[in-house]
């Protein structure tokens, strides 16, 4: 299947910036500072580095602060005492330590010259183009070997002293206003970018599904249609509000809490406080004492990071949600829940030193209408686009589900025919347009049509009656090899090596599951979705500190009984659903479940067989000759994203309903009948359909093509010690 690859395109800046041409000399030349009187030897010219001793020093002051020294001169409070002799994160020994070539950690990955290059590249691309900084850019270009050689070296020695900004001063719309942008020289844009495309996966995937600014792969069309989505839910009621200085106000310390535990990397963590904490601008007599510079590629991160607990806070609530950097709305199907929402909001951020917006802070309701991210919304007004996941996807997988007692799939003149026990036909799609095959129960299979799958690739899964997975016929592959396959065996004999992956895949599951009770249990504010979540989150911190396999089987254990239980309490009170019940499923939703779990098995495990892994070698789960445990561990992060939503979206929409479902022969088991296992079959394939970008770095595809590039990524890390699997993130 293709994939539709995306674009970023970025806007020219404004034209009073272009022309003036204090802006193309400030940022053409290189900057100098005083480097000797922080201790430093004398460096080559490197434009862009920091070499001469400044003409005016000038001494000013800041508050002192309880964590570290106070500053008095612009060299010494960008220079060597913060980075990287914080002795809380980095042993200073490090900095005298020779440079690593191994990519194990975030800082090496980043101050590496191939960190550095690629963020070069972007820089060229992305920043270059306003036509401000060609000068240094063609300094730069001229020598680049060396550039990256002594910026690489810097970085690990830590002599990397960033350079005084410049400040820009952007008309708003609105007449006589003005927003300050503080831009930063090439050499450390470069640095940032590195820095940005080093973390901002991990960083990711711990924020809201309903933070929609600065995000790879959402953006405002994303939070409109949220919006409206929730319009159409029930909720009338809208709190519109911003944050008051947003930018200028935030405290980096606030994101670099949130950040630290993801990245795991003390050294990164300094070399972004060194970045990003307030520095002074050219121009400027005074440093700044809070706030993060806009202008740099790194800040969007942070501001996002500093209101993350917020996000999740307000979802955990279950009010409908969403935030644009700091432009907020809150719904709620009555107007008191707003009051006590607000009270909520402004709790949350004024705990990071911010305020509300007073002048902007309203509510109002849909049916009054209202303005958010220029889209002025009402009753009806925009329109809830059913095609809106699918995107317009050119060519969509063709799978084939044949479910009917007696019937045969054969190949004749091109085309697929499925005919009944009559032998009659009922589907004909032509051949090409087939990507896979599901057959459940008694339908047949001809030798022909075996053949031609075999020879096509297409794999062809067997479900029992029911909906249990019974295998799959799946083409040789030339992606397996035996070497790949002896690493991957001597890697599941690992307890120690697979404890790391095994405990990333039981996070990224936990992680999905709280996205899932958000979104399913906004509305119910009888459920009580905030301490499901809280329970799910406790059990994904003591994750980290799993001394074996069988314990985080245990934590994963204990979060899936609070996660279904209250999936338990969402669905329509008609609707028998009492937890997680399997071998037989006990009510139609337990049905639902095992009957999708089966075709996500089968998904996960032609995946892993286009990867060239051995399916039975797992990570998480133990290895077996009785089931695809590799497969098991890979569809982990996937059920709750795929499945469960699915399901769960069916049984409150009432497209599955209670008639569906039909009881065994002995009245052990409940099963899906005929019109079930369409709805059910129609709801997945949407979904599996869906073109998403950004849910894995630098991918974009459907959510099928997402599993195999997950299949793809989980084969390097059992082959690649040193490569770091993470899980997608919601999209």
């Amino acid at each position: 299947m293709r994939s539709k690859m995306f674009e970023h395109r970025h806007a020219a800046p404004p034209p009073n910036i272009r022309k003036d041409p204090r802006l193309t000399d400030s940022l053409g030349s290189a900057v100098k500072m005083n480097s000797e009187s922080a201790g430093h030897r004398e460096q080559p010219d490197v434009p862009g580095t920091p070499n001469a001793p400044s003409t005016r020093p000038r001494t000013f002051h800041r508050r002192r602060r309880t964590d570290g020294p106070a500053f008095t001169r612009p060299d010494q409070y960008l220079g060597q005492s913060l980075y990287p002799l914080c002795t809380a994160f980095a042993d200073p020994a490090e900095a005298t330590a020779p440079p690593t070539t191994a990519a194990d950690t975030p800082f090496e990955r980043l101050s590496s010259i191939e960190g550095l290059a690629g963020a070069w590249q972007m820089v060229l691309v992305r920043d270059a183009r306003d036509g401000l900084l060609q000068r240094q850019t063609r300094l730069i270009a001229g020598d680049l070997d060396r550039f990256l050689a002594e910026l690489s070296a810097s970085l690990r020695e830590g002599t990397y002293l960033p350079a005084p900004l410049l400040r820009a001063d952007i008309p708003k719309r609105t007449p006589g206003q003005t927003r300050v942008l503080h831009i930063p020289t090439i050499r450390d844009r470069v640095v940032e970018r590195a820095v940005v495309n080093t973390i901002a996966h991990d960083a990711d995937r711990i924020m809201s599904p309903c933070s929609f600014a600065y995000r790879t792969g959402i953006g405002a069309d994303d939070a409109v249609h949220h919006l409206a989505t929730l319009r159409d839910d029930g909720y009338r009621h809208v709190l519109r509000t911003d944050v008051e200085d947003y930018f200028p106000n935030l405290d980096v310390e606030d994101a670099l809490t949130v950040l630290a535990p993801v990245v795991g990397c003390p050294r990164t963590i300094d070399l972004i406080r060194l970045i990003a904490r307030p520095r002074r601008a050219r121009g400027e007599r005074r440093t700044r004492s809070r706030g993060i510079a806009q202008g740099s590629c790194l800040s969007p991160l942070l501001a996002n990071l500093v209101l993350n607990d917020a996000d999740h806070a307000l979802n955990d609530a279950g009010y409908g949600y969403a935030r644009f950097a700091d432009d907020i709305v809150v719904c709620a199907p009555a107007r008191d829940d707003l009051l006590a929402a607000r009270e909520l909001l402004g709790s949350l951020v004024a705990a990071h030193g911010l305020n509300l917006n007073e002048e902007k802070t309203a509510m109002t309701t849909f049916d009054e209408g209202f303005c958010f991210l220029g889209v002025d919304f009402s009753r009806t007004r925009p329109a809830v686009d059913p095609h809106h996941d699918i995107k317009g996807a050119p060519n969509p997988d063709e799978v084939v589900y044949v479910g009917r007692d007696g019937a045969r799939v054969h190949v004749s003149k091109g085309r697929l025919i499925v005919s009944g026990a009559d032998e009659l036909p009922l589907v004909s799609i032509p051949r090409r347009a087939v990507s896979r095959i599901v057959l459940t129960g008694a339908v047949g299979l001809s030798a022909g049509a075996r053949s031609w799958a075999l020879r096509n690739d297409v794999d062809v899964i067997f479900l029992s009656r029911h909906g249990g997975y019974l295998g799959q016929l799946s083409a040789p592959r030339d992606t397996a090899n035996a070497r790949r396959l002896l690493t991957q065996a001597a890697f599941a004999a690992d307890d120690g090596a697979r404890l790391p992956l095994a405990r990333a895949i039981v996070r990224a599951k936990m992680h999905h599951q709280v996205s899932v009770l958000h979104r399913t249990g906004r509305r119910d504010g009888g459920v009580d979705v905030a301490g499901a979540c809280a329970l799910i989150r406790s059990q994904a911190a003591s994750a980290d500190d799993a001394t074996d396999t069988d314990e985080l089987m245990g934590l994963e254990g204990a979060a899936s009984n609070a996660y279904f239980d209250c999936l338990s309490k969402l669905v329509p009170e008609d609707v028998a659903f009492h937890g997680r019940s399997r071998r037989p499923p006990k009510d139609l939703a337990n049905a639902a479940f095992s009957y999708a779990y089966a075709i996500l098995l089968a998904e996960c495990t032609g995946a892993l067989l286009a990867a060239g892994l051995e399916p039975s070698l797992g990570v998480l789960h133990a290895s077996t000759d009785k089931r695809p445990s590799l497969s098991l561990d890979l569809m982990e992060e996937f059920r709750p994203l795929l499945v469960d939503r699915t399901v769960m979206a069916l049984l409150r929409s009432r497209r599955l309903r209670p008639e569906h479902a039909t009881v065994s022969g002995d009245g052990e088991g409940v099963w899906l009948d005929k019109d079930g296992k369409k709805a059910l079959v129609d709801g997945y394939e949407a979904t599996l359909q869906r073109q998403v970008k950004g849910a894995l770095p630098g991918f974009a595809g459907t959510w099928r093509r997402h599993i195999h590039h997950q299949a793809q990524l989980l084969g390097r890390a059992i082959v690649e010690p040193d490569y770091r699997w993470s899980g997608a993130s919601w999209r």
